[in-house]
């Protein structure tokens, strides 16, 4: 499987985001407020040219973590069809390579509770208790510190 990760336009983004993080509810409901802020870029894996793969990535500090220069990943899914093959760790790894370069220190994200292995895999740590986002689940605050 070749896959390619490049840099995608936020209405590429929409419908993974849709069908994977929010099954069921409107469109309007992935539009996040933060999606089209200055420096907000949004990563997208694609193979044979269809996005399978996608990761949202904005400067954004979270009041209760250490560091002076944090990013915040969010929306991050993969398409069913793809799990358990590597493209969201590749796509994650893009992504925090993007954000080094952009001069983050630490990389934070509310991570679904089902997801925490993943992010754990790769150096993320668990900050606290889980906490329950309405209409979505339980989450973590998880930082991957540079």
């Amino acid at each position: 499987m070749k896959m390619m990760i490049q840099e995608i336009e936020i209405n590429d983004v929409y419908p993974l985001r849709q069908r994977v993080l929010r099954p069921g509810q409107p469109i309007e409901s992935c539009h996040f407020p933060e999606d089209t802020l200055p420096g907000v870029f949004h990563l997208g894996a694609s193979v044979e040219s269809v996005i399978v793969g996608i990761a949202s990535f904005y400067p954004e500090k979270h009041p209760k973590l250490d560091g002076a220069e944090h990013w915040r990943l969010r929306g991050m899914a993969t398409d069913e069809r793809v799990r358990g093959q590597g493209l969201g760790r590749e796509l994650l790894l893009e992504g925090i390579k993007s954000c080094a370069e952009k001069g983050a220190d630490l990389l934070w994200c509310n991570a679904r509770v089902s997801a925490a292995d993943f992010y754990h895999k790769l150096n993320f740590e668990i900050h606290g208790e889980a906490f329950i986002i309405e209409n979505i689940g339980p989450h973590f605050l998880m930082s991957y510190k540079y």
